[in-house]
């Protein structure tokens, strides 16, 4: 008669390995490192780095103020570049004589040392021509590349106000 097996004969049950089991708990933590290291440096590429950016074109801006009796449209930033629009409008075509002096003094304060005071005073003046010649000077400021652009409107006739608008933008901060 078949009976069961005494106790201590017979094979012992089979072992499982426990090497696969380090092995996925190795793998686990390998992907949890990576996923956190991951999303720190996407966090700090995608998200801190351009707010950091985006907070130091801010505080250019605010350093160099805006040129003298110039209004601004207000400051549009995105991640690489931040811009600013000023304007002057020359009440009936009559513009103050220092109009080209108050850019230059501006340009020369915000860093563009290479603005020379005849070239901006012919800039200004024939900036309110239509077609007239767009000026830009370019520089760097703090780590950032600072571009001005001076351009006129559409033809106005004589007589009637004329704008001039400095374009400013600041980008590829280091």
């Amino acid at each position: 008669m078949a009976g069961l097996p005494s106790a201590g004969s017979g094979s012992p049950p089979p072992r499982r390995s426990t090497g696969l089991r380090v092995l996925f708990v190795l793998l686990a933590g390998l992907l949890a490192t990576g996923l956190c290291a991951g999303g720190g440096i996407a966090g700090y590429l995608g998200w801190w780095e351009p707010r950091q950016d985006t907070a130091e074109r801010r505080a250019i801006f605010a350093d160099w103020g805006r040129p003298h009796s110039f209004t601004s449209d207000g400051l549009v930033e995105g991640d690489d570049a931040s811009s600013q629009v000023y304007r002057f409008t020359c009440p009936q075509g009559r513009c103050p004589v220092d109009l080209g002096e108050r850019v230059h003094d501006w340009l020369v304060t915000a860093g563009a040392q290479d603005a020379k005071i005849d070239d901006v005073t012919r800039c200004v003046a024939h900036g309110f021509q239509y077609g007239g010649p767009t000026c830009t000077w370019t520089w760097r400021a703090n780590g950032c590349r600072a571009t001005v652009t001076t351009t006129g409107l559409d033809k106005v006739p004589s007589g009637w106000d004329r704008p001039l608008v400095l374009n400013v933008r600041i980008r590829e901060c280091d």
